[in-house]
């Protein structure tokens, strides 16, 4: 009976891991700090000066970033892309799974994003809220 228990198990196991793309950095460390989050926002930026060029790997998202410790809830970065796609586009950070712009606006330091021009007006994601300037740790201007 324990062999057939265990079996099972590892049977699931092998096929959730065929069903999933698990980002290690999300296993390591999944809470993120204000800092964390500073940290994540940073290397989007980086990473968004490369899209458009061949650097630029769109097939890689999203990705999951972590717990964001102030709410609890999962943030993913996720390609977003709009009039010449793939090479109009960005990487946001997001929250997973709030899916309106009222459920965003009832999150806990969310903003709804919003698609820019020539698209306006349509609920892309709930982007998380960091006031830097409320972070004793991270330096103003």
């Amino acid at each position: 009976m324990k062999t057939l228990l265990l079996g099972t198990v590892i049977v699931l196991l092998f096929t959730l891991s065929g069903c999933t793309r698990p980002d290690f950095n999300a296993l390591n460390d999944p809470v993120l700090t204000t800092e964390k989050l500073q940290a994540v926002m940073e290397r989007l930026h980086e990473i968004n000066l490369t899209v458009g060029t061949e650097a630029f790997d769109l097939r890689v998202y999203p990705i999951y970033a972590g717990i964001d410790v102030r709410n609890g809830r999962m943030l993913i970065e996720k390609f977003l892309c709009w009039d010449d796609c793939p090479r109009v586009g960005m990487v946001f950070l997001i929250y997973e799974n709030v899916n309106t712009v009222e459920a965003c606006d009832n999150l806990v330091l969310g903003a709804p994003l919003i698609s820019p021009e020539p698209i306006p007006g349509q609920y892309w994601g709930c982007r998380p809220v960091v006031d830097w300037l409320d972070n004793p740790g991270i330096p103003s201007g």
